[in-house]
């Protein structure tokens, strides 16, 4: 015979026990909303970095010279506006034009190189990621370099 236990189950109490989990939920709900905010704008960042200096560098391509090339890239960075955290972008170093003089070796082709750099405003300063020194004054700056062939356009 199958006999049956039964175990008598005393009422828990439940006073305040939702509310402890509700306040901690709460606090990890808001600490994963500071990340995901701080890691948003740094991948907007990077991202539109990334855009200016790729189109900043391929107008520079087409030009002639290393003065038509800088003002052919200044021409496209300025039409990038500076928002609310992120600021312009702006050239962080001189541009590369090697043309060869019109004789390139075997192998290689003439290319033009720019460089660009945007800051961005973290609206959290507080969160350094683990401290590593990269945001001075809530600030975090991205730099990149693209490389294009130079390409005559007549």
């Amino acid at each position: 015979m199958v006999s049956i236990v039964r175990k008598v189950v005393r009422p828990r109490r439940a006073k305040g026990s939702l509310a402890v989990e509700f306040v901690c939920g709460c606090f990890l709900a808001s600490v994963f909303v500071a990340l995901g905010l701080h890691l948003g704008i740094a991948i907007f960042g990077a991202y539109a970095n990334d855009r200016a200096c790729r189109d900043a560098c391929r107008n520079a391509a087409q030009g002639q010279d290393l003065t038509e090339a800088t003002k052919l890239a200044n021409v496209i960075l300025k039409s990038y506006q500076a928002s609310g955290f992120l600021s312009a972008p702006k050239m962080s170093a001189p541009i590369v034009y090697q043309d060869f003089a019109g004789r390139a070796p075997a192998q290689t082709s003439p290319y033009v190189q720019v460089s660009t750099s945007t800051d961005v405003l973290m609206p959290l300063g507080t969160l350094s990621f683990f401290n590593a020194g990269t945001l001075q004054d809530s600030k975090l700056s991205f730099v990149k370099t693209y490389t294009f062939p130079i390409v005559r356009v007549k």
